[in-house]
């Protein structure tokens, strides 16, 4: 296979306004990308897939743990804007105020994803092992 023909332009990436460097992917660099990062949430899904519960607790499974993942990536980009000494107070302020919504409506989205995991359980009536699993697989 030969990698495709990428202009010199787009190639050497280019250096923005504030003089820090700006990189830019080709198409297939993009789709490698989410190919690889669709491969890592596989794996790390796997124990849910491989699981017997039903398809339905599954995919909130799924979604409980991307939150999860939303959140804790939120919660390290809260602590980098408090310990950035970059820019006026008042814009680190707005920063801050930014990134707790945003932290804020990522909580509300998992509490509202254990609710529905809740009630899914309860309609079908999800006996005590199957809650078993379910409680085995938010832990992890």
């Amino acid at each position: 296979m030969t990698p495709p023909v990428v202009s010199e332009q787009e190639d050497a990436g280019s250096i923005d306004s504030s003089g820090r460097i700006k990189v830019s992917l080709s198409s297939l660099g993009k789709e490698l990308s989410l190919t690889s990062q669709q491969a890592k949430k596989q794996e790390r899904d796997k124990d849910i897939d491989d699981s017997s519960l039903p398809d339905g607790i599954k995919d909130i499974l799924k979604r409980i743990r991307d939150l999860k993942e939303q959140i804790q990536q939120k919660l390290m980009e809260l602590q980098r804007v408090q310990a950035s000494d970059k820019g006026s107070e008042a814009e680190k302020k707005q920063e801050l105020e930014r990134v707790q919504s945003e932290l804020t409506s990522l909580n509300a989205a998992l509490a509202s994803a254990h609710a529905m995991l809740n009630k899914v359980m309860d309609d079908i009536e999800l006996g005590g092992e199957g809650r078993m699993e379910v409680a085995d697989l938010l832990m992890k």
